[in-house]
């Protein structure tokens, strides 16, 4: 579905939207995810999981709920991606799944990095944090935002060899980015500065934390 997003609520324990509502937005809550829909206004299209961290909606809800197993090998946040990309979705949003358990941040890190390599865009927000992917060998653009206070940047898996970050407080040239020296934590925008993050021989991971 060209141009429309698919947005999973996932855990989350924010109380600020994540995402500017657009017409055609298709959302999907992930067990306890629904309760963070209802905190920020949002209604669901379906919800689904094992609904063992919320309590299974009524059968008269206006919305789809898909039950799922309690023991399977997807969590229901990678089950909701998949369900959002056998609808061929272009964007397939994470609306919270980080800020609790370190576990199941990465976790919903691990689906961002399923969703993209399926051909879709992702971004996981949470109003406080945002993470995002860029592919090896592309060029993303940064625009400044005064709510940001620092962008950290990751090699997505393992290493980036060939990484550029110009336009923010700290620049690296054609630097290898590994997994075992976090050289790219908490960098800072340069007010009214766009900044860009080059991406080498890997994939980077992006977080900006905002104000």
């Amino acid at each position: 579905m060209k141009n429309k997003r698919a947005i999973i609520y996932c855990w989350s324990e924010s109380d600020i939207l994540p995402f500017d509502k657009e017409d055609g937005d298709f959302i999907i809550c992930a067990d306890s995810g629904i309760d963070y829909a209802k905190r920020v206004g949002v209604l669901p299209d379906v919800v689904l999981g094992d609904f063992d961290s919320s309590n299974k909606p009524p059968e008269t809800s206006e919305f789809q709920t898909i039950v799922l197993p309690v023991e399977k090998d997807d969590t229901d946040a990678l089950f909701a991606a998949r369900f959002a990309l056998e609808k061929s979705f272009e964007k397939i949003f994470l609306a919270g799944g980080i800020g609790g358990r370190l576990d199941h941040t990465l976790g919903a890190i691990a689906v961002l990095r399923f969703i993209e390599k399926n051909g879709a865009e992702c971004i996981i927000c949470d109003g406080k944090t945002r993470i995002s992917l860029i592919h090896a060998h592309t060029v993303k653009k940064i625009a400044y935002d005064p709510k940001t206070a620092y962008i950290s940047v990751f090699p997505s898996e393992g290493e980036s060899e060939g990484v550029d970050i110009k336009g923010f407080k700290y620049s690296l040239n054609d630097f290898h980015l590994t997994s075992f020296f976090p050289i790219g934590v908490s960098n800072e925008p340069l007010v009214g500065t766009d900044g860009y993050i080059g991406a080498g021989s890997g994939d980077l991971i992006v977080t900006e934390i905002f104000r």
